[in-house]
């Protein structure tokens, strides 16, 4: 019984701080952190209730509430996730600032069996942000703006 309570008096001491070394990478942290709710709301979403729901939440407010562009992408979104497998998490790739109140977030959504390729341009209204395109692919040059 004391060697129980002793392994479990250490699990409740180290464990916190083994998870916390696997999520604190400063420079990731930050750049989360910089993303505007609207996507990470989404994306929360997305791995809770799958993509009906994160595109709701994405299009909410926005200029393409209601849209055939917003039921094309949660068809394109299940449709992936019935090849790739569920969606797992993501990975900021780069932001870019094209204006004082106008993002472009590229983002790398990794599921089971493959990354999925994203564009979301968001811009800053009467002080929240609220989407104004996104876009989703398996093939990166489809989304991502290389160099010619």
């Amino acid at each position: 019984m004391r060697k129980l309570l002793w392994l479990l008096s250490l699990c409740v001491l180290f464990l916190p701080q083994l998870t916390f070394a696997q999520v604190s990478d400063p420079i990731r942290k930050e750049v989360i952190d910089s993303l505007p709710p609207i996507i990470l709301s989404g994306l929360q979403a997305y791995k809770d209730k799958g993509p009906e729901e994160a595109i709701r939440i994405w299009i909410k407010d926005s200029p393409i509430e209601g849209s055939k562009e917003a039921v094309t992408q949660a068809n394109s979104l299940r449709q992936i996730q019935d090849f790739y497998g569920a969606y797992q998490f993501f990975e900021v790739l780069s932001t870019q600032e094209i204006g004082h109140r106008t993002r472009i977030v590229y983002l790398i959504l990794d599921f089971e069996k493959g990354p999925v390729f994203a564009k979301f341009v968001v811009y800053k209204s009467n002080q929240r942000w609220i989407l104004t395109s996104f876009d989703f692919n398996t093939k990166e040059e489809a989304i991502f703006p290389f160099p010619e």
